[in-house]
């Protein structure tokens, strides 16, 4: 089978996964389930396979023509390198991982046939993003990701939550997406084309180079509004509200993340100055979404601003192959986070209804009763901490190493700052990740409502793929040392021509290390304090500075518009009514009642002299007769 013919099929099997479940309809839920995991599960096989077939071919680029307008063909194409090749494989692996437990977690779900059919649009859209070779074709696909992600965060609209947090996540990131689409055309306006492969070529020769970083800018605000970066990362946590598997399937693989792949993409674009306006607005999230994930109760909010705080560590790497590195480990441990956090949740429900089974506070001691849960959860925890022997480790260190080298080539005040920060982000991952784990599975079980001897582990739907997640966060799988972030096999696998290792800053590992070991001695320290929430987020900024005064110029506009506004009109309108009634008696009377009255005179004395033409010679004598004899009488009379 030819690379262009499994390119085709990638793309459109998760469409016919998402197709089929729709027409099926909810007669036949688990029919639709089983359909969806084995298109995914096809799709994957066609990923490996084609990646077998391109990985570090010369030239992996398919062009298509399109449509023909006048002379001119226009064609899209599909880019199959070693980075696109990296995506398809991951967001199938995951996406399929995420359809196995959601047969469990979905298994009471009336309208399943519906979920199991947005996730697949879902995939169908991410995989867009990942094999589109141009701007504009990929942001077809970027707003697909969109409304995908509005369908699922309010798969269940019964909640108001639910509702509000899609209606929020599709707002904000339209926000984002008008800068995005800005720059394709700013981009189109300079080069002539949006083709990625071209940009490296093109830029020295672009009409106005001093627009080129412009451009770049503007293209970034997609990734500031789809990978929730400052001040855009609102939507996130409020994305929670939608079930288990979509958040990590939202966070780990597909919608998060597709910021920090367009980044890899459009980097060539950035200058130095640019380079350093990006990495401070990662490094700003990074750090705030750290802080806010030290005052979270709910488990999923937790996950989702360490998401947050993650991802801005790899706008940090400004989409560099140790960016994508991250993005590589860290789909594995947050799904795997994730998905835990689902099989606690679920065996919660289970135990009891009448209380929220994502509040920490109201768990504890879970690990006696859910062990498997409890080992793969501190296996990923230990990833997203950094800790030597996990994947997160080699990745962050890859990260860091690059920014502190850079710091060092350039003399740049701006980028050590930005490593110290990096380094303070390192430490409180590790701090709040570890009061997470203590509150979930360790002291006493806090919940009077659940009975905790009805809580367990789900069936092997649920068990495999956190077990294979947490088995995926081990650094060994990467390398055979895994203390050294340069020995890991993605660096052969990314570029082999053009290896972009970080710099041999051991000190660098060392001081991370030692924070995260720091972070989590302070966690087990402060476990058993309640931590007061004083930071105001950006929710409540915003609802003081934008929402509220909007609201209230609304209010005025309203009483505007009801007792001014519509009073004149109403008033005019009536104004207008009575013209129109006195115009109309006027025409009635006056304007037609002179030619009426006319015509009916004439009518009269037509019916009168007509009564004299009855065409009678008797007639005519006896009227003869009688006027001679009045003219006669006349000529007496007068005389």
């Amino acid at each position: 089978m030819n690379p262009s013919t499994l390119i085709w099929l990638i793309l459109l099997t998760p469409l016919a996964g998402f197709i089929m479940p729709i027409l099926l309809g909810r007669k036949n839920n688990t029919l639709a389930a089983w359909l969806t995991i084995g298109f995914t599960g096809l799709n994957l096989i066609f990923s490996i396979l084609l990646l077998r077939k391109n990985l570090h071919v010369a030239n992996p680029h398919y062009l298509f023509n399109w449509f023909l307008l006048g002379k001119e063909t226009y064609s899209f194409g599909f880019l199959a390198d070693s980075l696109t090749l990296m995506m398809l494989v991951l967001v199938n692996f995951i996406a399929l991982l995420v359809q196995i437990f959601s047969l469990e977690y979905m298994h009471e779900e009336p309208d399943q046939y519906r979920y199991v059919g947005f996730l697949s649009l879902f995939v169908f859209s991410m995989l867009g993003i990942v094999l589109t070779d141009n701007l504009l074709i990929m942001y077809a696909f970027w707003e697909l990701v969109g409304l995908s992600s509005y369908l699922l965060i309010g798969f269940w609209y019964q909640k108001p939550e639910a509702v509000q947090a899609s209606k929020k996540a599709f707002l904000v990131n339209r926000v984002g997406d008008v800068g995005f689409l800005l720059g394709i055309f700013l981009i189109y306006y300079l080069f002539g084309s949006s083709n990625f492969q071209d940009f490296p070529n093109i830029i020295a020769n672009a009409s106005e180079p001093s627009l080129v970083p412009v451009a770049g800018l503007l293209l970034f605000c997609g990734c500031i509004g789809k990978s929730a970066q400052f001040p855009l990362h609102t939507w996130l946590p409020d994305a929670m509200e939608g079930p288990t598997p979509v958040s990590a399937l939202i966070h780990a693989a597909t919608m998060v993340v597709a910021g920090v792949y367009l980044l890899a993409r459009i980097h060539p674009l950035f200058g130095f100055e640019e380079t350093i306006i990006v990495s401070s607005i990662g490094c700003f999230t990074m750090l705030l979404g750290s802080v806010y994930a030290i005052f979270q109760t709910d488990i999923k909010k937790t996950l989702a601003y360490s998401t947050i705080s993650q991802v801005g560590l790899m706008v940090v790497g400004l989409g560099s192959d140790a960016s994508v590195f991250h993005l590589l480990t860290h789909a594995f441990f947050k799904a795997g986070l994730f998905l835990s956090a689902g099989s606690i949740i679920h065996a919660l429900h289970h135990a009891g209804h009448d209380f929220d089974a994502q509040d920490m506070r109201l768990m504890g001691g879970l690990r006696k009763r859910m062990p498997f849960t409890f080992v793969c959860y501190l296996v990923c925890s230990l990833a997203l901490a950094g800790i030597p022997f996990f994947s997160g480790f080699l990745s962050k260190d890859a990260i860091l190493a690059q920014v502190v080298a850079s710091a060092n080539q350039h003399q740049s005040l701006a980028l050590y700052i930005i490593s110290v920060v990096f380094f303070i982000g390192i430490l409180l991952s590790s701090f709040y990740m570890t009061r997470q784990v203590w509150l979930i599975f360790f002291g006493e079980f806090r919940n009077e409502k659940a009975d905790l001897y009805a809580i367990h582990e789900g069936s092997w739907k649920i068990t495999f793929p956190i077990g294979l997640l947490a088995i995926l966060s081990i650094g060994f799988v990467f390398t055979f040392n895994p203390l050294n972030a340069e020995s890991a096999w993605f660096w052969e696998f990314l570029k082999p021509e053009m290896i972009e290792k970080s710099a041999e800053n051991h000190w660098v590992a060392y001081l991370s290390t030692a924070l995260a070991f720091a972070g989590i001695g302070l966690g087990y320290l402060s476990r058993n304090k309640a931590l007061a929430y004083t930071i105001p987020t950006l929710d409540n900024i915003y609802q003081k500075i934008f929402v509220a005064p909007i609201l209230k110029s609304a209010d005025l506009l309203q009483w505007f518009d009801l007792y001014i506004i519509d009073t004149v009109v109403n008033a005019v309108a009536k104004l207008q009514v009575i013209i129109a009634s006195i115009v109309a008696w006027w025409d009635a009377k006056i304007i037609d009642g002179i030619p009426n009255s006319t015509a009916y005179s004439a009518g009269v004395i037509g019916k009168i002299t007509r009564s004299v033409q009855a065409g009678k010679v008797q007639l005519y004598v006896a009227i003869s007769f009688l006027g001679l004899i009045a003219l006669i009488t006349f000529i007496v009379f007068s005389s």
